[in-house]
């Protein structure tokens, strides 16, 4: 399968429902008896002088105009009421996700993955047709890639760098360091359009449908962020590799901002921008744990830990977990999750396959 390789669908035949099919008879009717009125009382004038037949047909029109208008609206294609189409921004919540490079071309499979998931794969995808599904892209991102994504369903939105923000020594000058634009994905915050998001790394797994999440506990979200938890923040190693806690009972008060649900707002947007005063190893992750610590004054909200498990093994398959969340292309990972990954990409390839082979039947 080419990765370059995008799918364009063609939009479906229009057609009218049987609404629709009845409206547009009753247009018919109504028309042609408005002209049989209309012939009758012009041929029962008194004299032709008395008014001209420019006159009548202007005063035919006026009054019959908005009854035909009204018709004509609802047997247009935009009118059906199946038409669930959302642009960016209409819906009030959302699916996010943040997509910086392709050099490495599984992020690029990783963010199909997860757009196919969200929308599309039957035993993953929110039925809530009002929820869009957006992917952030940097300018590096070029345009076909960027295609490739509205095609398979997504939204695109291209932004601005952001930078000016402390960086680790490790990655200091390193253009090509896969960490160096996660500031950039704080534009999640800018998103003011929508009322939440749901932000999810493009390494995230889906095993069930997240729609549960918009109302479940903690989704209110009191200081305007939740999430869940990856380990104790006193107990943080910094580390490229995460390190699962070594008990459960772990109280998990650093998190993880792969997986995290917010309020939009500006106000906060251009506050998170300022912010200088945190230990930066884990960039953006550090400056959200800094801003929203649970000892501070906007403590984050914790939201279910079955939403996610940031540390995969077989057992979160049968245990309830919504996602999973690894890079399954590299990191060391039980073979039973890796083996659920890749049935989710032989059913998105031949999704994909299938859809192919219709547009090029028709």
């Amino acid at each position: 399968m080419s990765m370059n390789g995008g799918v364009k669908l063609l939009p479906p035949p229009v057609t009218l429902s049987p609404i629709r099919r009845r409206l547009r008879t009753s247009l018919f009717q109504l028309t042609g008896a408005l002209f049989v009125l209309f012939f009758l009382s012009f041929c029962t004038l008194p004299h032709p002088s008395a008014f001209s037949l420019s006159s009548t047909i202007e005063a035919f029109q006026q009054k019959t105009a908005p009854h035909l208008k009204h018709y004509q609206d609802l047997l247009s294609p935009s009118a059906s009421s199946n038409d669930d189409t959302t642009q960016a921004g209409q819906g009030k919540e959302a699916y996010v996700t943040f997509l910086s490079s392709v050099a490495d071309q599984n992020y690029l499979l990783a963010t199909r993955l997860l757009i196919y998931q969200l929308l599309h794969d039957p035993l993953t995808s929110d039925r809530t047709t009002s929820r869009d599904v957006v992917v952030l892209v940097t300018p590096s991102i070029d345009s076909d890639v960027e295609q490739i994504l509205r095609d398979e369903g997504a939204l695109v939105n291209r932004v601005e760098l952001l930078d000016g923000f402390p960086v680790p020594k490790e990655i200091e000058g390193d253009e090509n360091h896969h960490w160096k634009d996660q500031y950039t994905k704080l534009h999640i915050f800018a998103m003011t359009s929508y009322d939440r998001v749901l932000y999810l790394d493009n390494d995230v797994l889906l095993l069930n449908s997240l729609a549960p999440i918009w109302t479940s506990p903690g989704s209110e979200l009191e200081s305007g962020l939740g999430g869940v938890g990856e380990r104790k923040k006193e107990e943080l190693v910094e580390s490229d590799k995460r390190i699962e806690p070594l008990s459960q009972e772990e109280e998990r008060s650093y998190l993880n901002a792969g997986f995290m649900m917010l309020r939009p707002d500006q106000e906060r947007f251009d506050t998170l921008r300022q912010i200088r005063d945190y230990e930066p190893f884990y960039m953006e992750q550090a400056l959200l744990n800094s801003y929203y610590d649970w000892d501070g004054d906007h403590p984050w909200t914790l939201l279910d830990p079955k939403f996610v498990s940031h540390f995969p093994k077989a057992s979160d398959i049968t245990n309830g977990y919504y996602t999973l969340h690894a890079k399954m292309w590299k990191d060391p990972i039980d073979q039973a999750v890796i083996d659920v990954w890749k049935g989710a990409m032989d059913r998105m390839e031949r999704y994909w396959a299938t859809r192919q082979d219709a547009s090029a039947s028709e």
